[in-house]
């Protein structure tokens, strides 16, 4: 009888993270998010500027919970961050995971947006390391295919739900300036 209701105990839990996970994004959060990125911008550009000096700023773009991370570093960086974070409703818990959703489709959008222009720029690098007369004809092959292994790996780990994008899409200009 134990084992019954450790099982069921432990469907439920799974069952409501789940559910949790996968609660759609609405609009209503999106604006909540954009109106904190406002706010917190002078916030913001300090944290990125401590960082910077102390060497801290090497942040992994490859990381697929970089975003997540970022996010939650903020809220706990000053009292005055907490505070503007919480007066727009979210908690240390839903604000790194929304405004995460909300920026990663924000990055699908821009980048279905403005993909020629980067796929344009990694061919002009590709170009200019081809042309360079100091490398091997070996070096230039693992370059070229890191490179393009590493836009692989960004467009598909920047690659949000179709929902999230749908939801986020009306909001492309506020958090374009909002992000800027």
């Amino acid at each position: 009888m134990l084992k019954k209701i450790l099982v069921l105990v432990v469907l439920t839990f799974l069952f409501a993270f789940t559910t949790n996970a996968a609660s759609p994004l609405t609009g209503d959060q999106v604006e909540r998010v954009v109106k904190t990125l406002e706010q917190l911008d002078p916030i913001m550009e300090q944290m990125e500027e401590e960082m910077e000096e102390s060497g801290e700023s090497d942040v992994d773009p490859l990381d697929p919970e970089m975003l997540h991370k970022e996010f939650a570093m903020l809220y706990g960086y000053t009292p005055q961050a907490k505070r503007i974070i919480e007066a727009n409703g979210f908690t240390y818990k839903t604000w790194p995971e929304t405004a995460g959703r909300v920026v990663k489709a924000f990055a699908s959008i821009a980048m279905e947006e403005d993909g020629n222009a980067g796929m344009a720029e990694l061919e002009a690098a590709i170009a200019q390391m081809e042309a360079d007369p100091n490398m091997s004809p070996e070096q230039k092959k693992m370059i070229k295919e890191h490179m393009l292994s590493s836009m692989k790996v960004a467009k598909a780990m920047m690659k949000a739900p179709a929902e999230d994008v749908k939801v986020v899409r009306p909001y492309f200009d506020k958090l374009s300036s909002a992000i800027e």
